[in-house]
Formats: C-alpha cells, sequence, structure tokens
C-alpha cells in the first residue's frame, strides 16, 4: 500500500498565535513534528498542509515537503484532505499527524500501521494509551474512548467513559483500564472522503471532537494501544513542559 502522512498546520491560534513556529530549543515546532515523522519505515512521503505562507517558508528553509492551503477550513482533517487533493490522491492511506505534538515518534505510527493495514474491519485506524493518573482522567482536554473487545472505538468522549458507578474516583484506574486517544488518524481513502462529504454530526457538535462523525456513520475505528503517551501543545504552559522533555 502507498502511504502518506500529512501534518496539518494552521498559522491561527487563539492560546498560542504562531504555534506552529514557536522554538522548543532553537528549532520550531511544525519542523520538530515533520522531522520525527520522516523517519517512519512505511509512510512513503511526509508533508506539512499550512495555511500561511510564513510556515511554507520557514518548512521550505529546512528542506520540508509542503502544500499552502485555503485559511478558511474548519478543521484540521479538512486541511489534510485538501493538501491530499493538490499533490494527485494516488495513496491508499492518509495519515493525519498533529502539528503539535513533538513527542510522537515515528516507530509510533508504523506501530499503528502495521495493525492498521492487517485488520480488515476497520476504516480509521488511531492510537491509544492507558490512562493511570486521576486528574488526567477527569481533565475534559483529554479525550477518552471506550473500546470492544475486538479494539474497535464503542466511543470517544472528553468525559469520564466508563462511570465506575461502585468505586471512588481516587481508585478508578485501579479497578478498570481507561484510555486516553492520541489524536492521529490513518484513513483509508474512502473513510477520508467521507468525513469531508459529511455534515457535522450531532455528538461532534456537541463534544467538539471531529472523530464522533465518522463514528456515528457507522464508520469503524480500530484502536491500537502504545505505551508512550504524548502531549499536545496548546498552552504556554504545554509548550514550557515540552521544552523540558526534550531538552
Amino acid at each position: 500500500m502507498n502511504i502518506i502522512g500529512i501534518i496539518p498546520a494552521r498559522y491561527g491560534s487563539t492560546r498560542l498565535p504562531a504555534k506552529p513556529l514557536l522554538k522548543i530549543n532553537g528549532k520550531p515546532l511544525i519542523i520538530i513534528v515533520w522531522e520525527n515523522m520522516k523517519k517512519s519505515k512505511l509512510m512513503d512521503r511526509v508533508i506539512v498542509a499550512t495555511d500561511d505562507e510564513r510556515i511554507v517558508e520557514v518548512c521550505k528553509s529546512y528542506g520540508a515537503d509542503v502544500v499552502l492551503t485555503s485559511n478558511n477550513l474548519i478543521s484540521g482533517t479538512d486541511r489534510v484532505f485538501e493538501a491530499y487533493e493538490k499533490i494527485g490522491n494516488n495513496e491508499d492511506i492518509i495519515v493525519n499527524i498533529q502539528g503539535d505534538e513533538p513527542l510522537l515518534l515515528a516507530n509510533n505510527i508504523d506501530e499503528l500501521l502495521n495493525a492498521f493495514i492487517n485488520n480488515p474491519l476497520a476504516d480509521v485506524g488511531t492510537l491509544i494509551t492507558k490512562i493511570y493518573d486521576k486528574d488526567v482522567l477527569a481533565s475534559p482536554n483529554v479525550v477518552k474512548v471506550v473500546i470492544d473487545n475486538n479494539n474497535l472505538a464503542l466511543y470517544f468522549s472528553r468525559s469520564i467513559i466508563p462511570y465506575n458507578r461502585d468505586e471512588d474516583l481516587e481508585n478508578w484506574c485501579k479497578s478498570i483500564d481507561y484510555w486516553k486517544h492520541i489524536g492521529v488518524y490513518a484513513y483509508k481513502k474512502d473513510a477520508l472522503y467521507n468525513f469531508v462529504k459529511s455534515s457535522q454530526s450531532k455528538y461532534e457538535r456537541v463534544e467538539k471532537l471531529e472523530q464522533l462523525r465518522l463514528l456515528e456513520n457507522g464508520f469503524r475505528f480500530y484502536c491500537v494501544k502504545v505505551q508512550q503517551d504524548s502531549i499536545g501543545v496548546d498552552t504556554q504552559e504545554d509548550l514550557e513542559l515540552v521544552r523540558k522533555i526534550i531538552k
């Protein structure tokens, strides 16, 4: 199978303006992500999809493959799709890689792809990792997922799911497995086309989670368990934490 990785990178950000260009130990965030993903053994090509010429210029200065997209797209997946259309759309699998996840490594993506490619049940593959801390579990910024016996997603939520009725919150992570969703998506071509052609779904609007659009329309998410967690850079505090970790 031909596989392409696309990293959406939007210049405007309410909490962190110009986020893709913020430096971590002297290097722009988006370049760290791109360099990490270039180490994949399974993705044939990795490109950045952005809405801003300043990001284009920085990417080119580092030799990164980059595509300029519209600046009025609703979601990162829409940006991935537009970039995919622009470059010829010949790949069988399109990997949507978050541009603000500098701790995500290529071997995590390859682990996802190896499992996803060999699963005929799945339309989309994604990563999950176990939650051990009650504060992480309780945070609405951490997306939780419930899976079935075949590791297919039943539901994604910002709320704690499942609700452990007979235990105190202190013991929830010890009494049952809770899973954090890491926002990477490996789409089969048909699933990506269906996403961009479909309207926002009911639960997607409520939870502000775009993956629910496909789930509500009957598409199957295969969840691949990994040991390593990842930190999305959404705030200045996240940025400082990631700088310390990488240093």
